[in-house]
C-alpha cells in the first residue's frame, strides 16, 4: 500500500514525459536481442502496461489495448514493459498475453525511481507530446482508456 501511495505520489508531483521514458532509459526488447530507448514513441500517444507472469489480469488488459489500438483514431501505441520474472518466464506471458506490439523488460533503475511495481496491471498513458496523461493500477476499462486517449470516437 505504501508503494502505491509513492506511485501516485510520484505521478502527481513529477510526472513522467516521453523524454524520460523514451531517452533516458534502455529497454531491452522481449522478443529480440537488441537493446534500445524508445524515441520512436514520440507524436503518438502512448498506453505502456507492465506485466508480469501469471497475472489474468493482464491478459485481459492485453485484449482492451489491442481493441483500443484499433478504435481510437489517433492510433494509440500500447507497448507491454515485463517485470519480475526472467526472460523465459516473461516470453511465455508474453505469448498468453497475445500481445503483437512492442514488448520490453524495462530498466531496473525505472522500476527503482517508480518505487517498484506492486502489482500488475500497471498502466501509465501518456499523450501525443509525451506528457503522462494518468496512471492507472489494476485492470482498466475501455471506456475509461477511450476517454483518455480518444476522447473524440
Amino acid at each position: 500500500m505504501l508503494r502505491l501511495a509513492c506511485l501516485i505520489i510520484m505521478l502527481c508531483v513529477a510526472p513522467l514525459s516521453a523524454a524520460q521514458l523514451t531517452v533516458d532509459y534502455q529497454f531491452k526488447d522481449l522478443r529480440g536481442q537488441t537493446t534500445s530507448n524508445l524515441a520512436h514513441l514520440h507524436g503518438k500517444p502512448v498506453a505502456m502496461m507492465f506485466f508480469e507472469p501469471e497475472c489474468p489480469w493482464c491478459i485481459k488488459q492485453a485484449k482492451v489495448l489491442k481493441k483500443l489500438h484499433q478504435e481510437c483514431e489517433q492510433q494509440v501505441h500500447p507497448v507491454a514493459l515485463g517485470v519480475n520474472g526472467d526472460n523465459v518466464r516473461l516470453k511465455r506471458a508474453l505469448f498468453r498475453l497475445n500481445f503483437p506490439f512492442e514488448a520490453y523488460r524495462p530498466p531496473s533503475n525505472l522500476v527503482q525511481e517508480m518505487g517498484g511495481i506492486p502489482a500488475t496491471p500497471i498502466l501509465l498513458l501518456l499523450d501525443e507530446h509525451g506528457v503522462l496523461i494518468k496512471g492507472y493500477r489494476g485492470y482498466t476499462s475501455m471506456d475509461e482508456l477511450k476517454a483518455q486517449l480518444c476522447p473524440t470516437v
